[in-house]
């Protein structure tokens, strides 16, 4: 496998990830490292060209110039074919400094968890999914998920542009095969995710996860033990209690000297017809687009990255209700 100048596939996504980012090689980067016709899926939106990452990435950097991306773990695998695919944690630490879509510069510092997939073809990105932590930008901007989202719905729709937010209908045909790793721990932490989120059997909690486990949720929140992780789970499946669980892709490494650490890319399909945790039910289809990673000893969570955009989130929901006023 040819990674270039980086020894290891680890290297690599955290080299490229500075290139682009910290070292500001942005578009020229972004022409050697991301294909000319890459399918970026993103809870915020789709985009389907190098031209749209880069715009992307202008307007991120116009708001945070500082923007640091702090690389927490690569969980990868390899495939016959010289294509990896690896999944990135990482979180961003920036000060909001200029306008955008997040309103106003208010020079706050932010800290939001980032996972992102990468399928990797000859060193350049040909797919990318996903998902950012909006919550904690609203939380660490004084605000929360629900009047970001309605700020950022309103803007929108007093530009006459769509709403925007990721759903399947948006997508493009992918040329990756999903892949699931037939590992033990990675079997327990599926076997458990289906439990909890598809069946909505939170019972499911006291035998995945060790009793002292920290779970990183989305809004920078960081819950311990069974009866956090069990409110926070019953506030999800209370809104959508028909929701439905996908696994899409599940990889692990065992590394020396560290956990068992799996990730898991993940959906849930379902409808606003609950009260939970976003608010006073309203009937929309809702498409969540989830990334976990997860440390595991002798088949338990010690550590779990959850990370959802509950901003986009909001934002399908006040679509929804826009369009049944406007009916």
């Amino acid at each position: 496998m040819d990674l270039g100048p980086y020894r290891t596939v680890p290297d690599f996504i955290y080299g490229i990830t500075r290139e682009i980012w910290e070292d500001r090689g942005i578009g020229g980067k972004l022409q050697k490292y991301y294909a000319p016709d890459i399918l970026l899926r993103a809870a915020t939106g789709f985009t389907g060209s190098n031209e749209g990452v880069t715009a992307q990435t202008l307007q991120t950097l116009h708001q945070f110039p500082d923007r640091q991306l702090v690389g927490e773990d690569v969980i990868w695998t390899p495939y016959e074919d010289g294509t990896f695919l690896s999944s990135h944690r990482l979180t961003s630490v920036m000060r909001h400094t200029g306008d955008g879509i997040l309103g106003a510069a208010q020079g706050r510092m932010v800290r939001s968890r980032i996972i992102a997939d990468c399928w990797v073809r000859d060193q350049m990105v040909v797919e990318e999914w996903l998902v950012r932590d909006q919550a904690a930008f609203a939380r660490c901007l004084g605000s929360d998920a629900r009047t970001l989202a309605r700020q950022m719905t309103d803007r929108e729709l007093r530009q006459g542009v769509p709403i925007s937010f990721f759903v399947p209908a948006h997508d493009k045909p992918s040329r990756y095969t999903p892949t699931m790793q037939d590992d033990d721990a990675a079997q327990a932490y599926l076997r458990g995710m289906k439990r909890l989120w598809h069946d909505k059997e939170t019972a499911a909690i006291r035998d995945l996860y060790f009793h002292g486990a920290a779970f990183h949720a989305p809004g920078g929140n960081v819950l311990y033990g069974h009866s956090d992780i069990d409110t926070f789970a019953l506030g999800y499946l209370a809104s959508f209690p028909d929701a439905v669980l996908k696994i899409e892709s599940a990889r692990v490494n065992r590394d020396p000297e560290q956990p068992v650490r799996v990730a898991v890319r993940w959906s849930l399909t379902g409808t606003h017809t609950g009260f939970g945790h976003f608010g006073e039910p309203t009937g929309a289809p809702v498409y969540i687009m989830g990334m976990s990673h997860a440390n595991m000893t002798a088949d338990k969570v010690m550590t779990e990255f959850f990370v959802t955009d509950e901003v986009s989130v909001w934002k399908q929901i006040f679509a929804h209700v826009e369009s049944r006023a406007g009916a």
